[in-house]
């Protein structure tokens, strides 16, 4: 069982999905059932939480049986400490290092209070610069933008796609806090933050910008691309209602009074929050079987495709561009046109984030969100495990994308190009 090093990207800068990817197995959230008797002990009563939450992750985590964990060694560990006598914020760090101690993404605790602040949180405006980012280790620790929302406040600043962030109010981004450094770039609307910022080819430079509140949304672009006859479409890092119909009506532009020669779908920067519309894309390129999505209990879902050509849809010559940043949906759509026949790959490899959540509450009103199913290719490959691997390997990040210079993309032409 691999533990991915990779840091998850599609982060908005105002929240981080907890969901790898949409259209798996219905895995409902359980609510523990409560008991009733004599009061318990602090001691006694964060031994049951942990024993819940170590029961769901047991019955319910996708890789179990083969992580390379020594469960035994863990769970005794953990209850040693916790019987030793913790405050409540103790616990709580306790449970966070448990956290890290796994496999990178089995399990993401909520403390009560937390998991209240989710609930009742309105995630349709949030404060925030206006940003889609991931996050790059190499040659030392940096924020990437994928996409700038327009109009905001990152737009207004100069801000732009391919740009780097490597200090948050004059200190670095860390290595060990990853994309979580997003949290030192949201903030109240009004208040300021200053960022020191890198274009590709650029000097550094140091900017402030005043946060704002905003509106999260995503944008498809689209065109030909220049002196040909191939279409190019960007899919934005998260889905978005109309985002099937903009996809439908660039292809009929692209077939407008022209036999379109070639389609480029970058996937470089799509990622796994909510809405991206797997099933109506399959729909589009596709035709048959795509593989199946399971869980812990090997309960199966195949995903058979009744293909729908439109504006040359199924017939087009495909190519997909992918990268570090294409995680969840995205990646399974990639890997099983790959797979399928129907499209080549051109990029970097897939860090294999297609995993889903089911979310369990915990006695003390927390509550853990733990990996349960995942996805595998009809010829039993696991993406979770290996990543997509792209037919042409170009290890370009999306921070070295110059104007009128993307190595991905002239590999991409090049390959539509080749009789």
């Amino acid at each position: 069982m691999k533990r991915k090093t990779i840091f998850p990207s599609l982060i908005l800068i105002f929240s981080i999905a907890l969901s790898a990817c949409i259209g798996l197995l219905p895995l409902d959230e359980k609510p523990s059932a409560g008991d009733y008797g004599p009061p318990h002990s602090p001691q006694e009563h964060q031994a049951r939480v942990f024993e819940s939450l170590w029961t769901h992750l047991q019955d319910n985590y996708i890789y179990y049986e083969s992580a390379d964990v020594d469960w035994d060694a863990l769970n005794k560990k953990y209850l040693e400490q916790i019987n030793s006598g913790l405050s409540n914020e103790q616990f709580t760090a306790l449970i966070q290092e448990l956290e890290a101690e796994l496999p990178s993404g089995t399990l993401t605790y909520q403390s009560r209070a937390e998991r209240i602040e989710a609930e009742t949180s309105d995630l349709s405006t949030y404060d925030g610069i206006g940003a889609f980012i991931g996050f790059s280790e190499d040659p030392i620790p940096h924020i990437i933008l994928l996409s700038v929302i327009k109009g905001s406040p990152a737009e207004e600043a100069g801000l732009k796609a391919h740009d780097s962030i490597f200090k948050i109010d004059g200190n670095p981004v860390q290595l060990e806090e990853g994309v979580n450094a997003v949290n030192r770039i949201r903030g109240p609307a009004g208040s300021s933050v200053t960022l020191d910022v890198q274009s590709p080819g650029k000097p550094e430079r140091s900017i402030e910008l005043q946060r704002a509140k905003l509106t999260s949304t995503g944008t498809l672009e689209s065109g030909l691309v220049p002196g040909t006859n191939y279409g190019y479409l960007l899919l934005p890092p998260i889905g978005y209602d109309k985002l099937m119909e903009d996809v439908q009506k660039s292809l009929q532009s692209f077939t407008t009074n022209r036999t379109l020669e070639g389609l480029i779908l970058d996937l470089r920067i799509a990622g796994s929050a909510r809405g991206w519309p797997l099933e109506e894309l399959f729909t589009l390129f596709h035709d048959g079987k795509v593989g199946e999505f399971y869980n812990s209990g090997n309960q199966k879902q195949v995903i058979n495709i009744n293909g729908k050509d439109q504006f040359s849809s199924q017939s087009v010559p495909l190519v997909i561009l992918v990268g570090q940043n294409t995680t969840g949906s995205p990646e399974i759509f990639a890997a099983s046109l790959q797979a399928g026949g129907r499209a080549e790959l051109v990029g970097a490899n897939t860090p294999g984030a297609i995993e889903s959540t089911a979310s369990f509450y915990l006695p003390n009103g927390s509550r853990v969100f733990i990996e349960s199913a995942s996805f595998r290719l009809p010829n039993g490959e696991e993406i979770g495990n290996s990543g997509v691997r792209p037919n042409v390997q170009i290890e370009a990040g999306w921070d070295e994308v110059l104007p009128n210079a993307d190595p991905v993309l002239d590999a991409a032409l090049e390959l539509l190009s080749t009789p």
